[in-house]
Protein backbone atom coordinates (compact mmCIF):
# COMPACT_ATOMS: atom_id res chain seq x y z
CA UNK A 1 0.00 0.00 0.00
CA UNK A 2 1.60 3.56 -0.97
CA UNK A 3 2.65 5.56 2.44
CA UNK A 4 0.51 8.32 0.77
CA UNK A 5 -2.66 6.07 1.15
CA UNK A 6 -1.70 5.10 4.50
CA UNK A 7 -1.06 8.98 5.40
CA UNK A 8 -4.54 9.67 4.69
CA UNK A 9 -6.60 7.40 6.87
CA UNK A 10 -3.86 7.23 10.14
CA UNK A 11 -4.96 10.37 11.26
CA UNK A 12 -8.84 9.75 11.43
CA UNK A 13 -7.98 5.82 13.04
CA UNK A 14 -5.81 7.89 15.64
CA UNK A 15 -8.80 10.18 16.06
CA UNK A 16 -11.06 7.44 16.45
CA UNK A 17 -9.13 5.34 19.24
CA UNK A 18 -9.03 9.05 21.15
CA UNK A 19 -12.82 9.58 20.71
CA UNK A 20 -13.64 5.82 21.34
CA UNK A 21 -15.63 5.80 18.53
CA UNK A 22 -16.66 1.72 18.22
CA UNK A 23 -18.71 2.33 15.26
CA UNK A 24 -16.04 3.91 13.30
CA UNK A 25 -13.29 1.83 14.51
CA UNK A 26 -15.39 -1.46 13.27
CA UNK A 27 -16.12 -0.37 10.26
CA UNK A 28 -12.60 0.81 9.71
CA UNK A 29 -11.47 -3.32 10.06
CA UNK A 30 -14.54 -4.38 8.28
CA UNK A 31 -14.30 -2.43 5.25
CA UNK A 32 -10.13 -2.40 3.91
CA UNK A 33 -8.51 -5.16 2.92
CA UNK A 34 -6.41 -6.78 6.40
CA UNK A 35 -3.50 -6.04 4.81
CA UNK A 36 -4.03 -2.40 4.44
CA UNK A 37 -5.64 -2.39 8.33
CA UNK A 38 -2.21 -4.11 9.07
CA UNK A 39 0.01 -1.73 7.31
CA UNK A 40 -2.01 1.34 8.96
CA UNK A 41 -1.59 0.06 12.37
CA UNK A 42 1.97 -0.22 12.09
CA UNK A 43 1.94 3.00 12.57
CA UNK A 44 0.13 3.02 16.12
CA UNK A 45 2.05 1.93 19.67
CA UNK A 46 0.76 -1.37 20.71
CA UNK A 47 -1.71 -0.41 23.16
CA UNK A 48 -3.79 1.35 20.11
CA UNK A 49 -3.72 -1.50 18.10
CA UNK A 50 -5.31 -3.61 20.34
CA UNK A 51 -7.98 -1.02 20.82
CA UNK A 52 -8.74 -1.24 17.45
CA UNK A 53 -8.40 -4.98 17.29
CA UNK A 54 -10.97 -5.14 19.63
CA UNK A 55 -13.22 -3.82 17.54
CA UNK A 56 -13.02 -6.51 14.66
CA UNK A 57 -14.27 -10.52 15.42
CA UNK A 58 -11.66 -13.33 16.52
CA UNK A 59 -11.05 -14.33 12.97
CA UNK A 60 -10.72 -11.28 11.21
CA UNK A 61 -8.85 -10.18 14.44
CA UNK A 62 -6.42 -12.83 13.77
CA UNK A 63 -6.05 -12.32 9.88
CA UNK A 64 -5.11 -8.70 10.59
CA UNK A 65 -2.65 -9.49 13.30
CA UNK A 66 -0.46 -12.22 11.20
CA UNK A 67 0.20 -9.55 8.39
CA UNK A 68 2.23 -7.49 10.93
CA UNK A 69 5.51 -7.74 11.08
CA UNK A 70 7.17 -10.32 13.41
CA UNK A 71 9.17 -7.66 15.26
CA UNK A 72 5.61 -6.02 15.87
CA UNK A 73 3.57 -8.53 16.95
CA UNK A 74 6.23 -9.91 19.38
CA UNK A 75 5.80 -6.36 21.10
CA UNK A 76 2.22 -6.62 20.70
CA UNK A 77 1.70 -9.92 22.95
CA UNK A 78 3.52 -8.27 25.60
CA UNK A 79 0.45 -6.33 26.57
CA UNK A 80 -2.24 -9.51 26.11
CA UNK A 81 -2.84 -11.59 29.17
CA UNK A 82 -2.91 -15.41 29.13
CA UNK A 83 -6.58 -16.10 28.21
CA UNK A 84 -6.50 -13.09 25.60
CA UNK A 85 -2.82 -14.38 23.70
CA UNK A 86 -3.96 -18.34 24.02
CA UNK A 87 -7.49 -17.37 22.09
CA UNK A 88 -4.97 -15.68 19.44
CA UNK A 89 -2.77 -18.78 19.16
CA UNK A 90 -5.63 -20.54 18.73
CA UNK A 91 -7.37 -19.50 15.64
CA UNK A 92 -3.60 -17.83 13.55
CA UNK A 93 -2.17 -20.74 10.90
CA UNK A 94 -0.36 -23.18 12.21
CA UNK A 95 3.27 -21.45 10.73
CA UNK A 96 2.23 -18.07 11.80
CA UNK A 97 1.94 -19.40 14.77
CA UNK A 98 5.39 -21.42 15.63
CA UNK A 99 7.13 -18.20 13.75
CA UNK A 100 5.64 -16.43 16.90
CA UNK A 101 5.78 -18.88 19.69
CA UNK A 102 9.59 -19.34 18.51
CA UNK A 103 10.85 -15.69 19.37
CA UNK A 104 8.80 -15.71 22.90
CA UNK A 105 10.58 -16.69 26.20
CA UNK A 106 10.59 -20.24 26.82
CA UNK A 107 8.68 -19.82 30.19
CA UNK A 108 6.15 -18.15 28.66
CA UNK A 109 5.71 -20.75 25.77
CA UNK A 110 5.19 -23.44 28.41
CA UNK A 111 2.85 -21.12 30.10
CA UNK A 112 0.24 -20.51 27.79
CA UNK A 113 0.30 -24.69 26.08
CA UNK A 114 -1.69 -25.50 28.64
CA UNK A 115 -4.67 -23.03 27.75
CA UNK A 116 -4.83 -24.13 24.06
CA UNK A 117 -6.64 -27.07 22.77
CA UNK A 118 -4.64 -30.56 23.17
CA UNK A 119 -4.62 -31.03 19.10
CA UNK A 120 -3.66 -27.30 18.40
CA UNK A 121 -1.15 -27.73 21.68
CA UNK A 122 0.32 -30.99 19.87
CA UNK A 123 0.41 -29.23 16.39
CA UNK A 124 3.07 -26.29 18.31
CA UNK A 125 4.89 -28.68 19.89
CA UNK A 126 5.51 -30.70 16.94
CA UNK A 127 6.44 -27.71 14.71
CA UNK A 128 8.78 -26.01 17.13
CA UNK A 129 10.77 -29.25 17.61
CA UNK A 130 12.20 -28.66 13.69
CA UNK A 131 15.09 -26.99 13.12
CA UNK A 132 14.62 -23.08 12.25
CA UNK A 133 16.21 -23.54 8.87
CA UNK A 134 13.94 -26.65 7.59
CA UNK A 135 11.46 -27.21 5.58
CA UNK A 136 9.52 -28.31 8.60
CA UNK A 137 10.24 -24.65 10.40
CA UNK A 138 7.67 -22.91 7.45
CA UNK A 139 5.35 -25.35 7.09
CA UNK A 140 1.32 -25.24 8.14
CA UNK A 141 -0.11 -28.53 8.43
CA UNK A 142 -3.41 -26.93 6.99
CA UNK A 143 -4.02 -28.67 3.84
CA UNK A 144 -6.82 -30.93 2.27
CA UNK A 145 -6.09 -34.43 1.64
CA UNK A 146 -8.58 -37.59 0.57
CA UNK A 147 -8.25 -40.98 0.24
CA UNK A 148 -7.82 -42.96 -3.32
CA UNK A 149 -10.71 -45.08 -3.09
CA UNK A 150 -13.69 -42.67 -3.52
CA UNK A 151 -15.64 -40.94 -6.34
CA UNK A 152 -15.12 -37.35 -7.72
CA UNK A 153 -18.61 -36.55 -5.92
CA UNK A 154 -17.75 -37.69 -2.77
CA UNK A 155 -14.37 -36.29 -2.99
CA UNK A 156 -16.24 -32.46 -3.57
CA UNK A 157 -18.09 -33.25 -0.29
CA UNK A 158 -15.78 -34.09 1.57
CA UNK A 159 -13.32 -30.82 0.69
CA UNK A 160 -16.20 -28.98 1.58
CA UNK A 161 -15.97 -30.09 5.01
CA UNK A 162 -12.28 -29.28 5.18
CA UNK A 163 -11.83 -26.32 3.03
CA UNK A 164 -12.64 -23.94 6.10
CA UNK A 165 -9.67 -25.52 8.20
CA UNK A 166 -7.36 -25.73 5.02
CA UNK A 167 -5.17 -22.55 4.11
CA UNK A 168 -5.46 -23.88 0.51
CA UNK A 169 -7.48 -26.50 -1.19
CA UNK A 170 -5.85 -25.58 -4.77
CA UNK A 171 -3.94 -29.21 -4.40
CA UNK A 172 -5.74 -32.18 -2.65
CA UNK A 173 -3.22 -34.96 -1.76
CA UNK A 174 -4.28 -38.42 -1.70
CA UNK A 175 -3.05 -40.57 1.07
CA UNK A 176 -3.59 -43.72 2.33
CA UNK A 177 -5.01 -45.18 5.35
CA UNK A 178 -0.65 -44.98 6.98
CA UNK A 179 -0.82 -41.27 5.72
CA UNK A 180 1.73 -42.04 3.14
CA UNK A 181 1.08 -40.00 -0.08
CA UNK A 182 0.35 -41.97 -2.91
CA UNK A 183 -1.20 -38.85 -5.09
CA UNK A 184 -2.14 -35.36 -5.93
CA UNK A 185 -5.33 -33.72 -8.25
CA UNK A 186 -5.65 -29.86 -8.46
CA UNK A 187 -9.29 -28.53 -7.68
CA UNK A 188 -9.60 -27.56 -11.40
CA UNK A 189 -8.75 -31.33 -12.25
CA UNK A 190 -11.71 -32.63 -9.37
CA UNK A 191 -13.84 -29.98 -11.07
CA UNK A 192 -13.74 -30.81 -14.77
CA UNK A 193 -13.79 -34.73 -14.14
CA UNK A 194 -16.32 -37.11 -14.64
CA UNK A 195 -18.55 -37.21 -10.93
CA UNK A 196 -18.41 -40.93 -11.06
CA UNK A 197 -15.02 -41.12 -11.62
CA UNK A 198 -12.54 -42.98 -8.73
CA UNK A 199 -9.66 -40.10 -7.70
CA UNK A 200 -6.93 -43.09 -8.14
CA UNK A 201 -7.83 -43.20 -11.68
CA UNK A 202 -7.57 -39.60 -12.54
CA UNK A 203 -4.49 -38.25 -9.66
CA UNK A 204 -0.98 -37.85 -10.29
CA UNK A 205 1.09 -40.23 -8.97
CA UNK A 206 4.60 -39.00 -9.64
CA UNK A 207 4.35 -35.96 -7.33
CA UNK A 208 7.24 -33.47 -6.31
CA UNK A 209 7.64 -33.75 -2.77
CA UNK A 210 10.65 -32.47 -0.04
CA UNK A 211 11.66 -34.44 3.25
CA UNK A 212 10.54 -32.55 6.24
CA UNK A 213 14.53 -31.97 7.54
CA UNK A 214 15.40 -30.09 4.11
CA UNK A 215 16.64 -26.75 3.96
CA UNK A 216 13.96 -24.08 3.51
CA UNK A 217 15.87 -22.22 1.08
CA UNK A 218 16.10 -25.56 -1.12
CA UNK A 219 12.13 -26.01 -0.97
CA UNK A 220 11.85 -22.13 -2.07
CA UNK A 221 13.89 -23.16 -5.02
CA UNK A 222 11.98 -26.11 -6.15
CA UNK A 223 8.57 -24.19 -5.24
CA UNK A 224 9.77 -21.64 -7.48
CA UNK A 225 11.42 -24.22 -10.03
CA UNK A 226 7.62 -26.05 -10.65
CA UNK A 227 5.88 -22.66 -10.21
CA UNK A 228 3.67 -24.35 -7.40
CA UNK A 229 1.42 -22.63 -5.32
CA UNK A 230 1.84 -25.50 -2.37
CA UNK A 231 4.78 -28.27 -1.94
CA UNK A 232 4.10 -31.82 -0.12
CA UNK A 233 6.42 -32.05 2.87
CA UNK A 234 6.90 -35.72 4.18
CA UNK A 235 8.55 -37.45 7.18
CA UNK A 236 10.99 -40.60 6.30
CA UNK A 237 8.06 -42.70 5.92
CA UNK A 238 6.72 -41.20 3.27
CA UNK A 239 3.65 -39.90 5.70
CA UNK A 240 2.80 -36.56 4.42
CA UNK A 241 3.38 -34.11 7.75
CA UNK A 242 2.60 -31.01 6.04
CA UNK A 243 2.99 -28.09 3.26
CA UNK A 244 5.19 -25.32 2.42
CA UNK A 245 2.70 -22.00 0.60
CA UNK A 246 4.00 -19.87 -2.10
CA UNK A 247 3.91 -17.52 0.32
CA UNK A 248 6.01 -18.74 3.21
CA UNK A 249 8.69 -19.86 0.06
CA UNK A 250 8.70 -15.89 -0.72
CA UNK A 251 9.53 -14.90 2.84
CA UNK A 252 12.07 -17.29 2.94
CA UNK A 253 13.88 -16.07 -0.30
CA UNK A 254 13.18 -12.33 1.16
CA UNK A 255 14.95 -13.06 4.41
CA UNK A 256 18.05 -15.32 2.60
CA UNK A 257 18.90 -12.15 -0.23
CA UNK A 258 18.71 -9.85 3.00
CA UNK A 259 21.04 -11.97 4.79
CA UNK A 260 23.66 -11.98 2.21
CA UNK A 261 23.05 -8.41 1.63
CA UNK A 262 23.97 -7.79 5.11
CA UNK A 263 27.02 -10.29 4.92
CA UNK A 264 28.34 -8.09 1.72
CA UNK A 265 28.25 -4.99 3.70
CA UNK A 266 30.32 -7.46 6.39
CA UNK A 267 27.47 -6.79 8.81
CA UNK A 268 26.25 -9.62 11.52
CA UNK A 269 22.67 -10.36 9.58
CA UNK A 270 19.35 -9.53 12.41
CA UNK A 271 17.40 -11.95 13.32
CA UNK A 272 14.40 -10.39 12.32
Amino acid sequence: MPDVYSSLILPDVRQMVQEEDRHGLTEFCKVLHPVVVANILEELDPREVWVVLDHADLRLRVEVFEYIALPRQIEMVAQLDKRRLSELLEEMSPDDRVDLLSRLPHNRVEDLLPLIAQAERNDIRRLLSYDEDSAGSIMTTEYASLPANITVSDALQKLRQQAPDSETIYYIYILNSARRLEGLISLRELILARPDSVLSDIMERDVVRMRVDDDREDVAQELARYNFIALPIVDSDDRLVGIVTHDDAIDVVQEEATEDAYRQGAVEPLRD
